[in-house]
C-alpha cells in the first residue's frame, strides 16, 4: 500500500515537472511559425551592427585609457568622413580622448556617424523617441544631458529646438534656454559648439535628427535594428509614428524594444515585421515586486506576449539556460554590446549576430 502511494505522488511529481518545463517553453518561445521553420528574421542581417551608428563621441568611447584598437577605430570613423584624425602639433589629447584624434564630428546617433557606418558597410543600430510636436527624432536617451549637456527632456522640446543644440559629450550639464526665448546653440550654457574632443565645426554640427532624415541619407545601403523607447506603458503615438514611418522605408529593417508591449503591438499589428526582444540578465535578489519583474524579463518568460523573432541579450548572458533553450527552440540570439574583439570571440559559440561600439569587429 505504501509503495503504491509513493508510485502516485511520484507520477504527479513527474507530471507537475513536465507540465512546468512545457509551460516554460511555451512561454519563452519564438512564435510557433519561427520553431517550425515557416517564418525567417526577414530584413535581419548577421553583419555586424554599429551600436547608434560608428561614432567617435557618446555610448563606449568615454574612456580614459587609450588603446591602438580604439584609435584604430576612431581613425577608421574619420577616414569613412574624409576628416584628419591627426592630432595638430602641441596639442593634447582632450580627457576620455586617445592619442591622435584631434575632434568629435560623428557623436552616436547622429548622421555623420550613420554615415560613417554605411561607409564602412557595417549595419546600424538607433534608438527613437518622439519630440513634443510629436517628431520622430533618434536618441537614445529621454533627455539631453549626457548626449548635449543640457538639462531637458526631448518630450519637452519641438525638433526646431532640438535642431538648435549641437551634440557633444562634455562634462558639464546645463539647463536649457526658456521656452519663450530664442533657442540658438551659441546661448545653450555658453559653451557654443564645443564637444567633449573639441570644435565639431561651424553651423552644421550634428544635431538630434528626425527618423525620416536617417532613412533618407542610409537609403537602403545597410541594415537597420529600430529600438523603441518606451518606459511603462505603451506609447501608441510612438508606435503608429514610428510604424507609418518605417512603413514606407524599401531598405531592410527590424525593430526592437526592451517594452515587450512594443513588440505586442508589432504582432497584433505588423505580424511580418521582424521583432526583437531586448534583455539584460537579472542577477540580484528577486525581494520585490519591481525585482521579480526584472527577473522574468530577463529570463523571458514575457515572450509569450511578442513572439519575439531575435532575442538581443547582454553579452554575457548568452549561456544562459533560457538563451540556450530560446535558440533550441529556432529564435536568434543577437549579442549587445560587444566592445572589443575578445568579447566577439567569446560570444561566438553563443550568438548568431552581434552589436558592436569602439572597435572594428572582424567577420
Amino acid at each position: 500500500m505504501m509503495r503504491s502511494k509513493e508510485h502516485s505522488v511520484g507520477k504527479v511529481a513527474l507530471g507537475l515537472g513536465l507540465g512546468a518545463l512545457g509551460a516554460w517553453c511555451w512561454a519563452l518561445a519564438p512564435g510557433l511559425s519561427v520553431v517550425t521553420g515557416r517564418r525567417r528574421t526577414q530584413g535581419l542581417s548577421f553583419r555586424p551592427y554599429a551600436h547608434r551608428g560608428l561614432h567617435d563621441a557618446g555610448s563606449g568611447m568615454d574612456l580614459n585609457e587609450p588603446s591602438p584598437g580604439r584609435t584604430a577605430y576612431l581613425n577608421r570613423v574619420h577616414e569613412c568622413l574624409h576628416v584628419e584624425s591627426a592630432r595638430p602639433a602641441g596639442r593634447h589629447a582632450s580627457p576620455g580622448r586617445p592619442e591622435g584624434v584631434a575632434r568629435v564630428v560623428a557623436p552616436e546617433n547622429s548622421l555623420p556617424a550613420f554615415e560613417a557606418a554605411c561607409k564602412a558597410g557595417y549595419g546600424i543600430e538607433l534608438d527613437v523617441h518622439l519630440s513634443r510636436d510629436g517628431q520622430v527624432v533618434v536618441i537614445h536617451d529621454g533627455d539631453l544631458r549626457r548626449v548635449a549637456g543640457v538639462n531637458r527632456a526631448v518630450a519637452d522640446l519641438t525638433y526646431a529646438q532640438l535642431q538648435q543644440i549641437p551634440l557633444y559629450t562634455g562634462e558639464g550639464v546645463m539647463d536649457g534656454p526658456d521656452d519663450r526665448s530664442p533657442m540658438h546653440a551659441d546661448h545653450v550654457g555658453g559653451r557654443g559648439r564645443q564637444t567633449g574632443g573639441g570644435e565639431v565645426g561651424g553651423p552644421e554640427a550634428p544635431h538630434v535628427p528626425l527618423l525620416t532624415e536617417v532613412l533618407a541619407l542610409v537609403d537602403g545601403r545597410v541594415p537597420l535594428v529600430v529600438e523603441i523607447k518606451m518606459n511603462g506603458g505603451l506609447d501608441r503615438e510612438l508606435m503608429s509614428k514610428t510604424d507609418d514611418i518605417l512603413s514606407a522605408y524599401r531598405g531592410d529593417y527590424v525593430i526592437e524594444s526592451f517594452n515587450v508591449l512594443a513588440l505586442a503591438w508589432y504582432r497584433a499589428h505588423r505580424p511580418e515585421v521582424t521583432r526583437g526582444q531586448l534583455v539584460a540578465p537579472y542577477h540580484g535578489r528577486v525581494n520585490s515586486f519591481d525585482s521579480a519583474l526584472r527577473w522574468m524579463a530577463g529570463s523571458l518568460l514575457f515572450n509569450w506576449l511578442g513572439r519575439p523573432d531575435f532575442v538581443a541579450c547582454e553579452w554575457h548572458g548568452g549561456h544562459s539556460v533560457p538563451m540556450r533553450l530560446y535558440r533550441f527552440l529556432g529564435g536568434v540570439p543577437i549579442a549587445w554590446t560587444i566592445r572589443s574583439e575578445q568579447a566577439q570571440q567569446a560570444v561566438g559559440p553563443d550568438f548568431d549576430g552581434i552589436i558592436f561600439e569602439s572597435y572594428l569587429p572582424g567577420n
